[in-house]
């Protein structure tokens, strides 16, 4: 069923990608953004909204008539992106957006989450089951949300659905994280100096990610989902790839840089609740092939 959908930081990461699922599987698709678009999304209609601004936040939504609200964004500095305080005012702004989008008859909520909810102790995360006890202000104002906007729903006779991304790369990622800054590095020809890489982490190309956000927001599925691989891979691995891919080998400098001390040794997503889900939505990229695709697109920016 055809449905018209808000996309809320549908110029991002993974909302670009979102988008251009969501356009492809036939669905109206309204994209709020207060910034200049560098990239759009063709039959995808963009309108001009601070959704921090309660005015035209409900202009917005009561001009939009939109059935589903898929809710990615979320500002606030991407280096020390965990600790931020700008973290707090997007848990405001998150739950007013979903407040109004309710109030104006909104049937359906989609919420963007994140793997660092989870209490990491154990390393693997299993919906409904690893507590969700976050040490950083991030995942607590995630959680947070995920409270908030699930309590709404329920009140207002809607549904709710939450997906769980883990680590993600790929085209469009900010300069400053893992995978950018390696493969910029090299890129130029650089130095690049990183911890020992011994981690073990669920890594997914971001079009996966933004694919499998799309896919929750238009099915029927309540309750929360990871959107992941399943597979814990060494951080480390994931660097030799981009530099093999490179041809630059020489200038990775592992153990180069300290790691945090909180760093858990594994963090990994379980995918059988989102596997038995039916979820009409699978990951395509294998590391080699997002990692190919991921330097194709930061080389032709040079």
């Amino acid at each position: 069923m055809t449905q018209t959908i808000i996309v809320t930081g549908g110029t991002g990461f993974i909302g670009f990608h979102a988008v251009t699922d969501l356009v492809t599987r036939g669905h109206k698709v309204i994209v709020p953004t207060s910034r200049p678009i560098s990239e759009s999304v063709p039959g995808a209609h963009y309108v001009g909204c601070d959704l921090t601004d309660p005015e035209a936040r409900q202009k917005l939504i009561s001009e939009a008539g939109a059935d589903t609200l898929l809710h990615i964004a979320w500002r606030a500095a991407v280096s020390g992106l965990w600790g931020a305080p700008e973290n707090i005012d997007w848990l405001q702004a998150s739950l007013a957006l979903g407040r109004d989008f309710l109030d104006a008859g909104g049937k359906r909520i989609a919420l963007c989450g994140s793997c660092g909810e989870y209490d990491w102790t154990s390393g693997i995360c299993i919906e409904d089951v690893t507590p969700l006890r976050p040490n950083t202000i991030y995942g607590t104002a995630k959680v947070s949300v995920l409270h908030g906007l699930s309590a709404m729903c329920q009140v207002a006779g809607a549904s709710f659905v939450a997906g769980r991304p883990f680590f993600i790369y790929g085209p469009r990622e900010h300069e400053s994280r893992l995978t950018a800054y390696v493969i910029n590095s090299l890129l130029a020809g650089d130095e690049a100096a990183c911890s020992h890489g011994m981690q073990l982490r669920d890594y997914s190309h971001v079009a996966d990610v933004g694919r499998g956000m799309a896919a929750l927001a238009a099915s029927d599925l309540t309750g929360e989902y990871n959107i992941g691989t399943g597979q814990a891979v060494r951080v480390k691995d994931v660097i030799l790839e981009i530099a093999s891919a490179v041809g630059r080998n020489d200038l990775v400098k592992l153990g180069a840089r300290e790691a945090p001390a909180f760093e858990p040794p594994l963090i990994v997503a379980d995918m059988s609740k989102t596997r038995a889900s039916g979820l009409d939505w699978a990951p395509r990229f294998s590391l080699e092939t997002g990692v190919a695709d991921t330097i194709d697109w930061f080389r032709a920016q040079l």
